[in-house]
């Protein structure tokens, strides 16, 4: 399982077509990568729902522009969660999404975020 040690929302956007917050996300564990994780506004779920999950390898020494030019970011959405003896994948991604949006006060800023964009 992932630990979270921060997170905060890096830029809105859209993401088919919809509107997206960019949530970089720090880990608890030294041998976890970076994410940069998706999020769009979802009325069946807890009122967000993650739709991409990126790696960020990002070294600021050579990708000091938050670029791509060194293929820092990976699209792991389908394999980011794997299941264990105790979790399938999906309840996996449900744990993270919670634990994501319960994280500080994150959800709090998706709101402020979203409701500036209506």
């Amino acid at each position: 399982m992932y630990y979270i040690k921060d997170a905060k929302i890096r830029r809105m956007m859209e993401y088919d077509g919809a509107p997206c917050a960019e949530v970089g996300v720090l880990p608890g564990a030294v041998s976890d990568p970076a994410l940069l994780v998706y999020i769009v506004e979802d009325r069946r779920e807890e009122g967000y729902e993650i739709v991409r999950i990126l790696t960020n390898d990002a070294d600021t020494s050579t990708d000091w522009f938050d670029n791509n030019m060194h293929d820092a970011f990976q699209d792991v959405t389908s394999s980011a969660f794997t299941g264990s003896n105790f979790m399938s994948p999906e309840d996996e991604h449900s744990k993270f999404q919670r634990e994501l949006l319960t994280f500080g006060d994150l959800k709090k800023q998706l709101e402020k975020r979203f409701r500036k964009l209506e």
